[in-house]
């Protein structure tokens, strides 16, 4: 149920329960008060006339003058709440009645004998004119004898319309106030929506529970504070990085705990981006931005990352991991060999230096000559000779398909994009063969790359350990790795590059036998199409395209 539903409801309740209360309360005590202000004025012009001394005279004479009948007559048309006045002697019969046939009968009710014994007193009975409240009064005269009494008296009907515009007056005041408590609540419930951005509160309570999870879900660390500079908000990941994992900073000022931060400056409005903080032994990249309501600002925020984490996923995603790797395998190798060749000479086995100098010419070109000769990304090439090196220092055959061949500048993928991807792709199928148990099997990588202007196609198969079908599918997680914990990040970044470039990856692999990747690209990079089709067709020497190199990091590493 809504909230102006929940509150009008509930004011419905809480008013109509305290109007039937208050007002049957007041009911009853104002009809009580009419009751007691009519027998009191019963009693008063009752009491009046008894000591009259016309009435007196009257009840002597056994009648009544006509003006003494003129001026009861004129009392009980003056007072509306008198309808009946009788005069009656000792023997009960009428001197006086409203009714004039009536006078000179009988007095009928039958309540009238404790007046004849000389007391005052209210009653209720049936009349001549219907049923009456009444009120009886002895008449004396000056001796005392007792010569009879009075009956002043108004009809019960009558009593009841009263009673009946008491409740009536009630009852509108109770509606009017339950349409004014109404009307209120739809006002409240109405301004504490807007209070509340339109939402439900049941809306707010779920949504700060999920922005609550989600803030703690992330990677970097976030710390906010407010207008005045205290703590409101600092989720799991900045616990961790600050070390205050068991500290409740919530309310507590910024400057207290953390002023390297130097929040509170920010409050200015003034946001600054990727600045180093020292804090411990961690170097922390931090940017400070105020947070604005409208025009103004009402707090500030940090955004914390660790930059070993940081400088250490950089590498990742350009590459320069890879390349580096790639280029330590070659120099080991390198100086491996030169060692070999310098103990040969050394030891005066000049014809077994030659024979191992030739035998090196053949191992390398052989090795690299479908590379130099097809990958014309010379940054990619390098890289791939690299990964060759390393694998023959770790016993394990890698070969490159001879139909490989890639342009300089993929239409498809950046060259960062393609480190990643044959860099990741290849220490992977390194890990699988590394895992086996068995020393005597082949282990065997064979790499594929081919574009052309449909599409790009790269392929890696290995005789590693293989997957099954179960973890293949878990692979499609994120953050899944067969590797433990901390590790596996590679096949992530390499998924998120596929997926960013409308790629599609696939994986066959069988436990035990090994495993095949396939990447396919069919999206042309933004730029890229214009700028292949306008591209000489003219080559050098080498296979390049005979135009000056513009790319530093390309340039480097051909270097």
């Amino acid at each position: 149920m809504k909230l102006v539903a929940k509150m009008i409801w509930l004011d419905v309740l809480l008013v109509s329960a305290m109007l039937l209360l208050t007002v049957g309360l007041a009911a009853r005590h104002s009809v009580g008060l009419l009751e007691i202000y009519l027998v009191h004025n019963l009693n008063s012009v009752a009491r009046i006339l008894a000591t009259s001394q016309p009435i007196i005279d009257a009840l002597k004479a056994g009648e009544i003058t006509p003006e003494l009948d003129r001026y009861l007559d004129d009392i009980i048309a003056a007072d509306s709440n008198i309808d009946v006045i009788t005069l009656a002697k000792m023997d009960s019969f009428r001197i006086y009645h409203p009714v004039k046939t009536r006078i000179g009968e009988k007095f009928q009710g039958g309540d009238e004998g404790r007046s004849l014994l000389g007391e005052n007193y209210s009653s209720e009975a049936e009349g001549t004119l219907g049923f009456q409240k009444r009120y009886f009064y002895p008449i004396f005269d000056q001796d005392g004898t007792q010569l009879g009494f009075v009956h002043v008296s108004m009809l019960m009907e009558n009593l009841e319309r009263l009673r009946n515009q008491i409740l009536i007056v009630h009852l509108q005041t109770m509606v009017a106030v339950f349409l004014v408590g109404v009307v209120a609540a739809v006002f409240l419930a109405a301004n504490i929506k807007r209070s509340l951005l339109g939402f439900e509160p049941y809306q707010i309570a779920s949504s700060f529970l999920k922005r609550g999870e989600i803030m703690d879900s992330l990677e970097e660390g976030l710390l906010a504070i407010d207008e005045r500079g205290s703590v409101i908000l600092q989720n799991d990941a900045a616990s961790r990085m600050l070390e205050s994992a068991q500290k409740d900073l919530t309310g507590k000022d910024i400057d207290e705990h953390y002023p390297q931060f130097k929040l509170k400056d920010t409050l200015a409005g003034l946001k600054d981006h990727n600045r180093s903080v020292a804090l411990n032994d961690q170097v922390i990249i931090c940017d400070r931005l105020p947070i604005h309501s409208g025009n103004q600002v009402i707090g500030a925020m940090a955004i914390l990352r660790d930059r070993t984490e940081v400088t250490k996923l950089a590498e990742e995603i350009t590459g320069f991991n890879h390349v580096l790797d790639a280029l330590r395998s070659n120099t080991h190798e390198f100086m491996n060999q030169l060692h070999v060749i310098l103990g040969l000479l050394q030891s005066a086995e000049y014809e077994e230096a030659k024979r191992f100098i030739t035998q090196i010419g053949q191992v390398q070109s052989a090795s690299v000559s479908t590379v130099a000769k097809n990958i014309d990304n010379r940054v990619l090439a390098a890289l791939i000779m690299g990964k060759i090196s390393r694998c023959q220092e770790l016993g394990i055959r890698m070969t490159v398909q001879p139909h490989s061949t890639i342009p300089r500048h993929s239409l498809f993928l950046s060259t960062q994009s393609l480190l990643t991807v044959v860099g990741n792709l290849v220490e992977n199928a390194i890990e699988a063969i590394n895992a086996k148990a068995d020393p005597e099997a082949d282990d065997a990588i064979s790499l594929l790359i081919y574009e052309d202007k449909q599409s790009l196609l790269i392929t890696i198969d290995d005789t590693g350990i293989g997957l099954t079908q179960d973890e293949i599918a878990k692979m499609s997680q994120t953050g899944y790795t067969t590797k433990g914990a901390g590790r596996g990040t590679g096949l992530g970044l390499v998924r998120g590059l596929v997926q960013s470039s409308c790629g599609e990856f696939s994986i066959e692999s069988e436990k035990g036998v090994g495993t095949s990747m396939i990447l396919t690209f069919t999206t042309t990079r933004p730029g890229r199409k214009a700028a292949r089709e306008a591209e000489p067709e003219v080559k050098g020497p080498e296979g390049t395209d005979g135009t000056e190199r513009t790319d530093v990091t390309e340039g480097a590493a051909s270097a």
